[in-house]
Order: C-alpha cells, then structure tokens, then sequence
C-alpha cells in the first residue's frame, strides 16, 4: 500500500516540517521581537526548565512501543492500552518533580505559574501520544503530519492572541495550553479513536516502564544535553545573555525536528528489519547520508555567512549580539542531522544503553565546558560547547555503526561536497551587498550546480536510495 511506503512517509514529515517551521518561524519571529532580550531570556529559561521534565512523561515508552508493535504486530492494542496508563502516570510523577524542584529553586510566584503552565503541556502530550504511536506503526505518517501542520497553526495563532493581548510569557504559555487542548479533540478524529479503551494492569504498566527504561534514560539525557545550556548561561550570566543565546538558537530549534522528521519514519522500518536482515540496515545506512549532507551543507555554510544581516532583518537591532553565537551554532547542524538516522537503527538493533552512555556523557562534558567557557564569553561559550559535543557524539556513534552494522563510509566522495560548499562561499562573497535573499538564492543555486556539474547528484544514485526507501 503506497501510505506504507518509506520514502512517502519521509516526504509526508519533511514537508509537514517545512511548513510548521515557515509557519513556526513567523511567529518565533514576532515573539523575539516582541518580547525583547530580557523577557525572551525568561520565556525561554521557563521551556529550558521543563523539557528535561517532559522527558520523563514519554520516558521513551512511545519508541518502546514503537518497536515492539513493529515486531509483532498482534500486540498492538495491548500495548497502545499499557502505553496510555503508563504515559498519564509518568506525566504526573514528571510533573510534581518538576514543581518541587522548582520551588526549592526558585521563589518568584509568576515563574513557578509560568513552569506550571509548561507543564501541562506533558500531560496532554499523554493524551495525544497513543493515537501518534498508532499511526507511526501503521505507517500513516500523512495524517501525522496534517496533525504537526494544524497544531502548528493552532499554536501559532495562539501566540498572535496573546501578543494582540499584551501578554508577555504568562500568556504565550496560556496561548500555547489552550492550543494544545484543541489538538487533543483534532488528534482524536484525524486518528479515528474512541474516547476510551480497555484498562491495563499495574503489572504490565510496571512491566513497560521497566523494559522502556534504557529509551527514558536517553531521552532525559538528551533532553539535558539539548537545554542545560540556557538554565546555566540563565544562572551564570544573566537573562539578557541568554536572551541573545535563544535568538540564535532559534535556526538550530529549526533544523532539530526537520532533521527528527526525516529520521522518525526510520524506526518501524529498522525494528522490522532487526536480527533478519543486517545487509539491508547496512545498505540503508550507506547510502542515506550523502543527501543529508548535500542538504544541510548550503544551509549550514549559507547562514554562517549572512548571520549578522539575517539576525538584524529577522529580530531587530536590539539582537546584534545574537549573530556571533549563531555563526558558532550552525556547525553543530551537520553532526545534528547526521546522527539521526544512524541513532534510529542502533536503538532499533537493542543499542540503547550504549547511546544512553554517549548522551550521559556528552552532557556532562556540556555542563563542565559550560562552566568554563560561560562565565567569561557567555553566549558564545555556550554554543562552542554545543558545537563540540555535537560532533564528538557523532565520533561515537560512527564507530558504534561499525560495530554493529559494520557500515562503510565513502569518504573520497566528501571533496566533491568540499568543492561545491567552497563555490558557493565564493558566489556569497560576490553577491555581498546585493541583500540577503539575492545573496542566499544565488549561494544556493551556485552549490546545486557545482553538485550537477562534479557528479555528486546521479541519477543512478537517486533511483537506488529510492529503491531502498519503498
């Protein structure tokens, strides 16, 4: 059936993630410019704050049962009822830790509201979860991305509600729960479920989250290693700096669910092709990171070189000091997108806890290098540390691929990419004050052809990644 098929599920979610993030974008444009560096800087300490602690709601108990319906596909509705319960009791656990760790911590009331708020957006997320898993199993990922589209635009007009208003980040938060609540009623019918489904037993809730441990464990740390950056720039420097961090950060916020919407459809298909087809997980993984790098590179070299200019034209002059962390950002977006795919098929393969230890210990290499670098080049510091640990995880992640999958890499092939990246640096440098977007289409059309033009785009290649991907 053609909805089942990967590379359809792959285009569905990458396009539905273009769309939210141009949608998504205009909106994370109003609310930097809106709000300012100081209380941009206090919106975002607040969602840096929870995220670790949403991790704990899903607690990766959706990829758990991800991968055990695509194993045995008679267990689904025993599972998605064991999945429900586990997932209300973890977002309650979740979401009193995450209050009382807040209260210890702080004692500003309208903070601790503000944390409530974006704490509850996990207990929807238990509601919404089940239906989502359903569909990724069933490989319906187009209604999943009609679902990321609406909740895109939902939320987004949510926030231009609550800066009509006059609100600050009390009410973004409002907008954003109110939005969230609609999602639930529309997930339910996009997914065709009833309002109810069977009870499951304590043991077997018990039983998921003891299996699903090794997923929660990496999903806490990764959602440590992605935000501990803000809460420490946040207690070491000040909310104006992380304000100016969390502008830059916006790009790479961008390209993190492009690049986990591209990978996400990965999953089903490894965990079908788990302990029975190595040479096939083998072959998908050699032959899927040259398009990623043939697309993340122009975006990557692109955005270092017109940083400042796309800083001052998106956010205003009151976020100048944003471009030099951003420059620095952007090159952990290759080791970003990089690692998707491959982190896919080590979890599908039962490589969990090994990606646990390499996330465990990227995020403390973070906090230490944030400790250092922080305090006395504050933003900047912060995105250098990001930008090493990136890479330093995909390090590890390569040879944990060689190991397992023993995956071979075509390295010759990187010249060609190195030499089209240096054309379209040389057509950026040409086109400097001719405006940013003349200059970026032009950088951008400059790489295409030097790709066409050195063999890196091929048909035959293309058919076969295509092949592959069906």
């Amino acid at each position: 059936m053609s909805e089942g098929r990967l590379f359809n599920n792959i285009l569905s979610l990458a396009t539905a993630q273009v769309i939210t993030k141009l949608i998504n974008m205009a909106a994370s444009i109003a609310i930097v410019r809106y709000l300012g560096s100081e209380e941009l800087g206090r919106y975002a300490y607040v969602l840096a704050f929870a995220y670790p602690f949403g991790a704990m709601t899903d607690f990766g108990l959706a990829t758990y049962a991800i991968r055990e319906i695509s194993r045995i596909r008679s267990r689904e509705s025993e599972v998605i009822a064991t999945l429900r319960q586990t997932l209300f009791l973890c977002a309650g656990l979740g979401w009193i830790v995450m209050m009382g760790c807040g209260a210890m911590l702080h004692r500003d009331a309208v903070l601790l509201a503000s944390l409530a708020l974006a704490g509850f957006a996990s207990v929807l997320s238990a509601v919404t979860t089940p239906m989502l898993v359903s569909l990724i199993v069933r490989e319906n990922l187009r209604t999943v991305a009609v679902c990321q589209i609406l909740g895109s635009l939902l939320g987004s007009a949510a926030v231009a509600g609550a800066l009509l208003l006059g609100g600050k980040t009390v009410s973004l938060l409002l907008g954003a729960t109110a939005a969230n609540l609609v999602m639930v009623a529309v997930t339910y019918v996009l997914a065709g479920w009833p309002p109810g489904t069977f009870p499951a037993p304590m043991s077997a809730v018990s039983g998921m989250i003891r299996e699903a441990l090794p997923f929660g464990l990496l999903l806490i740390g990764f959602a440590v290693y992605y935000r501990i950056d803000m809460v420490m720039l946040e207690w070491l420097r000040g909310t104006r700096e992380l304000g100016l961090y969390a502008a830059a950060y916006r790009f790479l916020d961008a390209i993190i669910p492009l690049a986990a919407s591209i990978a996400r459809p990965f999953y089903p298909r490894f965990s079908g092709l788990a302990d029975r087809d190595l040479h096939g997980s083998r072959e998908l993984l050699e032959k899927s990171w040259q398009p990623l790098l043939g697309l993340v590179l122009p975006l990557m070299t692109g955005i270092c070189f017109v940083a400042e200019p796309v800083t001052l034209l998106l956010f205003g002059s009151e976020f100048t000091g944003s471009a030099a962390p951003l420059q620095v950002l952007i090159w952990g977006s290759l080791p970003l997108v990089l690692i998707m795919i491959p982190t896919q098929a080590l979890m599908a393969a039962g490589r969990v806890w090994p990606l646990v230890g390499v996330y465990g210990l990227s995020a403390c290499l973070n906090i230490i290098g944030n400790l250092l670098l922080i305090p006395r080049w504050g933003a900047v510091g912060a995105a250098t540390m990001t930008v090493l640990c990136e890479w330093f995880n995909l390090a590890l992640v390569g040879i944990m691929l060689k190991r397992e999958f023993a995956v071979r890499i075509e390295w010759r092939e990187l010249w060609r990419h190195a030499l089209a990246m240096m054309g379209m640096v040389s057509v950026l440098w040409l086109a400097q004050g001719s405006g940013v977007a003349i200059a970026v289409f032009s950088g951008t059309m400059g790489y295409v052809a030097m790709l066409v033009v050195l063999g890196c785009v091929r048909i035959s290649d293309l058919v076969e990644l295509k092949r592959l991907l069906d």
